[in-house]
């Protein structure tokens, strides 16, 4: 899932050996110059739309479920997906 992915990436930054920490560092602040983006604010943006696609995707589960017919859930369940 996106969320681990997310966590991971926090996590793994921690546990680097002090050298790839720093390497790591670096990497990241060169990024930030070039593209003025930080990897936490990337991060931050990767779990907002995580977090958008899973209430989307829950509110079409609804609409899909109060269908009165099947062929009104697989057609509901197909816009949905597109």
């Amino acid at each position: 899932p996106l969320r681990d992915i997310v966590n991971g990436y926090k996590t793994e930054l921690r546990r680097l050996h002090p050298f790839e920490r720093v390497v790591a560092d670096l990497t990241a602040r060169a990024r930030q110059k070039k593209d003025g983006l930080t990897l936490s604010d990337v991060l931050a943006d990767i779990h907002e739309a995580r977090k958008e696609i899973l209430d989307a995707s829950k509110d079409w589960i609804a609409y899909t479920k109060e269908s009165e017919t099947a062929r009104e859930a697989s057609e509901a369940m197909q816009y949905g997906c597109d």
